[in-house]
């Protein structure tokens, strides 16, 4: 699966819209992101099961990207309201992941 960013409209837009996520959680959370693309998520959290995948509804709002933070081995799915254009992202513990899914190298 190559790399996309939901709703925009070319590749240009697609990594700029990516860049502001990266610095919005930078700036948000302190996190030091890697430029590893993920495309979807398999977890357990709280005795729950979850599937994320950029481009579908998780918790009722598209997942826009699931970024990497390798120094406190977090994922963070995000969405509009959840670490696109506000709100921190859903954190997911390396330890909850039960599979994972990167796009493919550009």
């Amino acid at each position: 699966m190559n790399f996309f960013i939901p709703f925009t409209k070319d590749k240009q837009e697609e990594q700029e819209v990516y860049e502001s996520i990266k610095k919005f959680l930078t700036q948000e959370l302190g996190a030091y992101l890697t430029d590893r693309k993920v495309f979807s998520l398999r977890y357990h959290h709280n005795g729950r099961n979850y599937y994320v995948e950029v481009g579908k509804k998780h918790d009722n709002e598209p997942v826009i990207a699931i970024l990497y933070e390798d120094i406190r081995k977090l994922y963070h799915v995000c969405t509009p309201n959840r670490g696109v254009l506000k709100g921190g992202s859903i954190l997911v513990g390396s330890d909850e992941v039960e599979d994972v899914v990167d796009f493919d190298k550009e």
